[in-house]
C-alpha cells in the first residue's frame, strides 16, 4: 500500500478511503452501542469526506444503516430475546415508513430533505438530553 502511495500518486485517494473505513467502523460502533446515530455519522462521512451529492448520500445512508441495524438487532436478540417481541408491533409500520421515505426521496428537493434531517436531529438530540 505504501508503495502504491508513491508510485501512482494516489496517496490522497487511499488516505480518503482509509478515513472512510475508520469513520464507517465508528458509525457501526455507535449504532451498535446506542441503537442509533450511525446514519448521522455516515451522512457526514459521505457528504464531506467522500464528496457524494446529497441525494446519493441520503440514499447510501439508508443502505448502510440497514446492515448496521440488522447486526445490532441480532446481537441484542442474542443477549435478550424479549427485545424482539417488544418491537414486533412496530416493525411493519417502520418498514412501510422506510419504503415511503425512500420513494419520496426521489420526489422532494434535496434542500427540504436536509432541513427535515437537521430538524429531526435537533429534536432527537434535545429529547435525549432532556429524557
Amino acid at each position: 500500500m505504501l508503495i502504491n502511495f508513491f508510485m501512482n500518486g494516489r496517496r490522497k485517494d487511499e488516505i480518503t478511503l482509509a478515513l472512510c473505513g475508520i469513520a464507517a467502523l465508528f458509525a457501526g460502533m455507535i449504532n451498535g452501542f446506542i441503537g442509533t446515530g450511525g446514519g448521522v455519522i455516515m451522512l457526514f462521512l459521505l457528504r464531506r469526506i467522500c464528496k457524494k451529492d446529497e441525494k446519493q448520500a441520503f440514499a447510501s445512508v439508508a443502505l448502510t444503516v440497514l446492515p448496521m441495524a440488522v447486526i445490532s438487532a441480532a446481537v441484542y436478540f442474542i443477549n435478550d430475546h424479549t427485545l424482539l417481541f417488544s418491537a414486533l408491533p412496530y416493525i411493519p409500520f417502520a418498514l412501510a415508513g422506510g419504503a415511503l421515505g425512500a420513494y419520496l426521496l426521489g420526489k422532494i428537493k434535496v434542500r427540504y430533505v436536509s432541513l427535515l434531517f437537521s430538524a429531526l436531529s435537533v429534536f432527537a438530540g434535545t429529547a435525549a438530553l432532556l429524557g
